[in-house]
């Protein structure tokens, strides 16, 4: 019986096949295309790491970007009233809290006025006060910069600053005079 082995010229023994140039294209030796299974690779820490680490700084960033945004230059400013506190809606009362953490302390000096106060004030017939939606107050700070803090929050209608030194804002439609 005649063996199937060959002898290569560094005299070990093969079989016939696994020199054949058709089981190269198996194998992935030659020019042929490799059908052997895909064997996956080991997970790289480094690279997982790396991507945690990119995350995190992306995070981080997002966070100082905001940061001086959302500072509050007077954290411990007040809101005080010398009228009536009960009758200022809500919205208004967060405008005020803003102002004044922004700006420093503020004075609330008229929030609901009645028809007679309204009319010896010079008040407008159809006031916001007589509603009981509009306050006036004071804080010492740039009024141009007050101004533009009013007018850029969504919850402030009308708003006006007086030469007397106290600002006006209501609940009402958007507008100035």
């Amino acid at each position: 019986m005649k063996s199937s082995l060959h002898t290569q010229s560094g005299g070990t023994a093969t079989h016939p096949l696994t020199n054949s140039s058709a089981n190269r294209a198996f194998s992935g030796s030659g020019s042929g295309r490799s059908f052997a299974p895909r064997v996956p690779k080991p997970f790289n820490l480094q690279r997982i790491a790396m991507v945690l680490a990119i995350i995190l700084l992306a995070f981080a960033l997002v966070g100082c970007a905001s940061y001086q945004a959302s500072r509050v230059p007077f954290p411990n400013a007040t809101v005080t009233y010398s009228d009536t506190k009960w009758c200022v809606p809500r919205r208004l009362k967060r405008v005020l809290q803003e102002v004044a953490g922004q700006f420093g302390n503020v004075s609330v000096t008229s929030t609901k006025r009645w028809w007679l106060e309204n009319w010896l004030k010079g008040g407008a017939r159809k006031s916001w006060h007589r509603k009981c939606k509009a306050t006036d107050f004071s804080v010492r700070a740039n009024p141009d910069q007050v101004v533009r803090f009013l007018k850029s929050r969504p919850d402030v209608g009308g708003y006006k600053y007086y030469p007397a030194g106290f600002y006006h804002i209501d609940v009402g439609p958007r507008r100035t005079w």
